[in-house]
């Protein structure tokens, strides 16, 4: 194998592995119910709805059979929500400029 060849070969399986990384689960996010951020999308709540108590919603598993009442996030919990959000964003982005500058030709000097 030349020399080209295995490291387009190195740098495809690592992009690869890069890509499939947190595939197999599915993270919470912010729903806005009427002013207030609930966390849902896990495999525990996969969907929701609301309840009397405008503070609570009503998680449903895949199957739609209920399994907890779950609260609405603080001002705080928001915060630092939106702040890992922004974070993951920028991680995202400074490594897709990192592939982006690397030669396709090796040798793969990290």
């Amino acid at each position: 194998m030349k020399v080209k060849e295995k490291s387009l070969l190195i740098g495809g399986t690592i992009l690869l592995a890069i890509a499939l990384t947190g595939c197999g689960h599915r993270s919470p996010v912010s729903y806005n119910v009427n002013g207030r951020y609930f966390m849902a999308g896990d495999p525990a709540c996969v969907t929701f709805k609301r309840t009397r108590n405008p503070r609570l919603i009503q998680c449903m598993d895949a199957q739609g059979h209920p399994t907890y009442r779950r609260r609405a996030m603080t001002n705080q919990e928001l915060l630092m929500y939106t702040h890992r959000q922004q974070m993951r964003q920028l991680q995202s982005i400074e490594a897709e400029l990192m592939f982006s500058r690397m030669p396709l030709y090796g040798p793969w000097w990290w």
